[in-house]
């Protein structure tokens, strides 16, 4: 019972901080830099709209992600907690890393909103992070928590792009 209240609290305190630093900290902190810079780009309307629409998908597609793990009993989100199953529903059924994609939405979001150079520059720098630390770290340790199960997903599953079918002709 305590072990699992600490794996929630875990969890808790990683989703406050991580997505927190990400898509909040860093990114007022380029924006304040660009204002004391002087760097401001026009801002258009659709940008600005179609930003908000990615946040809000981006925001969507997180929660799906963690009321999953949630009922998985025993996936996490947290790189603290140990997961004991691999879930494989949802959005984890279209790409390896759904949370990754939920962070980019919303990222490219705020740069569409602000038309942020250094939001952009920020987007970039933590895709490449989320790549390195996907390839160098989770991807290694789930495949040593899950083994061929894991393995297999990733076999069938695609890290990042989903698989497009293309239609069947009937002839």
């Amino acid at each position: 019972m305590l072990e699992k209240l600490l794996d929630a609290l875990d969890s808790l305190v990683y989703v406050l901080v991580a997505p927190f630093g990400i898509l909040y900290v860093f990114p007022r902190f380029f924006l304040g830099l660009e204002q004391s810079l002087g760097v401001e780009l026009p801002r258009f309307l659709a940008l600005k709209y179609t930003g908000v629409l990615l946040m809000n998908l981006g925001g969507i597609l997180a929660l799906s992600c963690l009321i999953i793990m949630h009922f998985a009993d025993r996936g996490s989100i947290s790189p603290f907690t140990k997961p004991t199953q691999l879930v494989r529903k949802g959005p984890y059924a279209l790409v390896r890393h759904p949370m990754m994609w939920a962070g980019k939405f919303v990222l490219i979001g705020l740069t569409l909103i602000y038309s942020s150079p250094l939001l952009l520059l920020w987007l970039i720098i933590w895709s490449r992070f989320a790549v390195v630390y996907i390839d160098r770290y989770e991807e290694p340790y789930l495949l040593s928590v899950f083994g061929d199960s894991y393995s297999q997903y990733c076999q069938t599953t695609p890290r990042w792009w989903p698989h497009i079918k293309k239609p069947t002709s009937v002839t």
